[in-house]
C-alpha cells in the first residue's frame, strides 16, 4: 500500500509553507512551519521523493517550490526572494532601460551589489541589456510575465515594494 505523501500534519504544514512562498530555503520553511531543523529536512525530502516539491540546487542554497510551478517561473522567483534582487526588479518593471548608475540612485544599493543581481537576472534570461551613451542598460525580457508571477505569489514575500507594484500597473492598464 503506498502512503500519502501528505497524511502527516507536519509535512501538510511545511508542503503549505513552500506552497504559499515559491523559491523558500530550508531554513525559511523551518521557520515558516514552527518545526525543527531535522525534521524540516526530513519532510521536504520526502515531499522532493513524492514529486510535490522541486528543490533547485543553488550556490550558496537550495530554493524549494510546489511541483506546479514552471522551470522558467522558478528562475524568476527564486531570484526574487532575495529583498535587494526584487528592489532592483520592481524598479526595472516601473522605469525600464535602467542603467547601474540610475539603479543605484534610486534603490539606495551598493553598485556592486546591484551588479550581481544583474548578472544573475543575465544568466537566467530574464533581463537583457541595451546602450544608452556610454552606459548599459537593463530590462526586463518578459514584464507581464515578472508582473503576473510577483503579482501572483506576493502573499509569499510580504513586501510593500509589491504592493507598490500592483498598484502601478492597475493604474496603467485601467480600462
Amino acid at each position: 500500500m503506498v502512503e500519502d505523501p501528505l497524511a502527516l500534519e507536519t509535512r501538510r504544514r511545511i508542503y503549505q509553507v513552500v506552497r504559499s512562498n515559491p523559491g523558500i530555503g530550508a531554513r525559511e520553511a523551518q521557520r515558516g512551519a514552527s518545526t525543527g531543523w531535522g525534521e524540516t529536512v526530513y519532510h521536504l525530502d520526502r515531499l522532493t521523493d513524492a514529486g510535490l516539491v522541486h528543490r533547485e540546487r543553488g550556490a550558496h542554497q537550495d530554493r524549494y517550490f510546489v511541483a506546479e510551478v514552471p522551470l522558467g517561473d522558478r528562475r524568476l522567483l527564486g531570484l526574487a526572494r532575495s529583498p535587494a534582487a526584487r528592489r532592483i526588479l520592481v524598479e526595472l518593471l516601473e522605469r525600464p532601460e535602467g542603467t547601474v548608475p540610475s539603479l543605484v540612485e534610486r534603490t539606495g544599493l551598493s553598485q556592486g551589489r546591484i551588479s550581481i543581481h544583474l548578472r544573475r537576472f543575465l544568466s537566467a534570461g530574464l533581463v537583457q541589456t541595451g546602450r544608452d551613451g556610454r552606459f548599459r542598460t537593463f530590462a526586463v525580457v518578459d514584464p507581464e510575465r515578472a508582473v503576473r508571477l510577483l503579482v501572483a505569489y506576493r502573499d509569499g514575500f510580504a513586501d510593500p515594494l509589491i504592493d507598490r507594484l500592483v498598484t502601478t500597473w492597475s493604474e496603467l492598464f485601467r480600462p
